[in-house]
């Protein structure tokens, strides 16, 4: 059965524009790779981090949206461990991705 993920990336604070926008590409295709369907990103932009990582105490946060079943998510991380321009990844369990949350009206407790 299909989970709702959301994979949250933090790529190098001195990428260019195109820069960022191929290691979104990238990052789309590793999910739709492994078998995970996309549902939506967001690009937040340039931030201060609260530690250093790799001696970076900046990065450029980004946030993609989509499901796939959980034993393609090994897959999914497996795809980053080597790639320079992403620092760190992690990856999540919604219940409602974020456009679904729109269309009911917003979030409701459960």
């Amino acid at each position: 059965m299909e989970r709702k993920y959301e994979g949250c990336y933090l790529l190098k604070a001195d990428l260019s524009d195109e820069d960022v926008e191929k290691e979104a590409a990238f990052i789309e295709q590793c999910i739709t790779g492994a078998g995970g369907k996309n549902a939506g990103r967001e690009i937040l932009g340039k931030r201060d981090l609260a530690y250093p990582v790799n001696k970076n105490t900046e990065a450029i946060y980004s946030v993609f949206y989509f499901t796939a079943l959980p034993e393609q998510i090994q897959a999914i991380k497996s795809s980053f461990a080597r790639r320079e321009n992403i620092l760190r990844s992690l990856i999540m369990q919604r219940k409602r991705l974020p456009k679904e949350e729109t269309e009911n009206g917003g979030t409701k407790s459960e």
